[in-house]
């Protein structure tokens, strides 16, 4: 089955153009024809009113006006940003000296244009997310201006999928600055609401096909997402539990700090989901690394199953029926190179090491029943991990870890990047393993996500725990009370 077929997308001069669709749906192969990377079975590209569609090549693209910043970046940790834009595609092409003198004058004009107040001699590493992602979006503009004068098409796939909410802003205040003065932006993103917030337009794909273009005025997110999915997604809020029906305590910590956490006592019972948020570095987000043992703690008692645990690692961790989930699946969460039965065998092998052999044929045929309970596509154990998509790669990441059947899981953005379809598929299978008996801890920056999976919410400020919110008291506006201080 094509991954596109019949697939048509219009942009126009001076708007912000969101793209959607579900995990598989042809947004990211129209993406890589775009850049010319994919080559076109039929059909045309016109960029400003030229058919460019026999002349489809990066090098070309970029002289007609399109750039494109992907999910990743393009930055390299260790070069400085007057690096990044001194050393464009067409440098490389010339022996001639490079004048640092000029290309610097010229970058802090260029980077004033955008007031982008950042040390030309910095690594890209040491950069803050929303400076790294200004760094390449006005770098991707640079080497992809139109010679001519004619508006530029800069495409952003997923750009704030690794940012801070609060920083979300600053990115929109740059790409409507594009809008306003004549440029074209096309937003990939699985954010509805970041859609709903930044588009004018927006065209969505299902299976490869246009379901539509519509305007984003007067647009509904329930809208959007019966076209995303071809139904409304039902039962978003999960049914929660009433302290009386939550089980015993599995794990409780006092006094634990890391990087930005400062003295946090916390306790978790089994059967129950608890979300972690607050303000990017007030410290939620590095809990579960912290518990897990993946990042340096110190604690003053940390007790899991009723027992006390001296030192938390993960290898400590897990053999006392913890998990971890991170936020990073694909540095951190799945080995990119293995096959899908591969990475959901290795907490498995020590169960299925006989003789000093690994019984590959059991241990494939359990896990072809896993991937099709889980719906992991393509339903293949032989697939290579980084081809799959965000939403089955994070299917597999869990999935993975629930066949050891964990008395604990701590997750870190575990639906990060991925689509509305997948985010419901990833939220059941956690209930699932809750109602079975085991316990849950969701550090995440959406508190849509919150709202839909989580019993107890607590609120992090400045490292430590501000506030807690339970039952009909977990709302969009409460959490945002809590987190903002309003």
């Amino acid at each position: 089955m094509p991954a596109l077929q019949d697939a048509a997308l219009v942009i126009e001069p001076g708007e912000v153009h969101g793209l959607l669709g579900a995990n598989g749906c042809g947004k990211s192969t129209l993406i890589k024809i775009l850049s010319g990377f994919h080559p076109l079975d039929e059909g045309t590209v016109r960029v400003n009113g030229a058919d460019v569609t026999s002349d489809i090549s990066a090098a070309g693209l970029r002289e007609r006006g399109l750039s494109f910043v992907h999910q990743d970046l393009g930055l390299t940790a260790d070069a400085t940003v007057v690096e990044h834009f001194v050393l464009r595609p067409e440098n490389g092409q010339r022996l001639t000296p490079i004048n640092w003198r000029a290309e610097r004058a010229r970058l802090t004009a260029l980077l004033a244009e955008y007031e982008l107040d950042v040390d030309l001699d910095s690594p890209a590493g040491s950069l803050s997310p929303i400076e790294r992602a200004q760094v390449a979006i006005i770098r991707a503009l640079d080497q992809g201006g139109s010679s001519d004068g004619l508006p530029r098409l800069l495409v952003l796939d997923e750009p704030t999928v690794f940012l801070p909410r609060h920083d979300v802003e600053r990115l929109k205040t740059l790409i409507v600055r594009l809008r306003d003065r004549g440029d074209a932006v096309l937003l990939v993103s699985h954010d509805l609401d970041e859609v709903l917030e930044m588009a004018d337009r927006v065209t969505v794909l299902r299976d490869g096909r246009n379901v539509g273009t519509v305007e984003v005025a007067g647009l509904t997110r329930g809208a959007l997402v019966q076209m995303i999915l071809g139904n409304e997604l039902r039962g978003a809020r999960a049914t929660l539990r009433a302290p009386s029906d939550v089980g015993s305590e599995v794990l409780r910590v006092k006094g634990l700090s890391g990087v930005r956490t400062r003295g946090v006592d916390l306790a978790l019972r089994s059967g129950e989901v608890v979300g972690l948020t607050g303000l990017a570095g007030s410290g939620y987000e590095e809990v579960a690394d912290l518990l897990y043992g993946s990042q340096p703690a110190t604690f003053d008692r940390l007790e899991v199953g009723g027992r006390e645990v001296t030192t938390a690692a993960p290898r400590t961790m897990i053999e006392s029926g913890v998990v971890l989930v991170p936020a990073d699946r694909k540095t951190k969460g799945g080995a990119t190179e293995l096959s899908v039965l591969e990475n959901m065998a290795l907490p498995l092998v020590s169960r299925n090491f006989v003789r000093g052999r690994i019984t590959w044929a059991k241990l494939r045929e359990s896990i072809a029943a896993v991937c099709a309970s889980l719906k992991v596509k393509p339903q293949d154990p032989e697939a290579i991990f980084r081809n799959l998509s965000g939403g089955n790669q994070q299917k597999t990441i869990i999935g993975k870890w629930l066949e050891v059947e964990p008395d604990i899981l701590l997750l870190n953005e575990p639906t990060q990047g991925v689509d509305v379809g997948a985010r419901a598929e990833i939220f059941a299978l956690v209930r699932r393993a809750v109602d079975d008996g085991a316990a849950a801890l969701c550090a995440t920056s959406d508190y849509e996500q919150l709202l839909e999976v989580a019993d107890r919410v607590i609120v992090f400020r400045e490292g430590r725990v501000w506030s807690e919110l339970s039952g009909d008291h977990i709302g969009k506006d409460e959490i945002a009370s809590a987190v903002y201080g309003y």
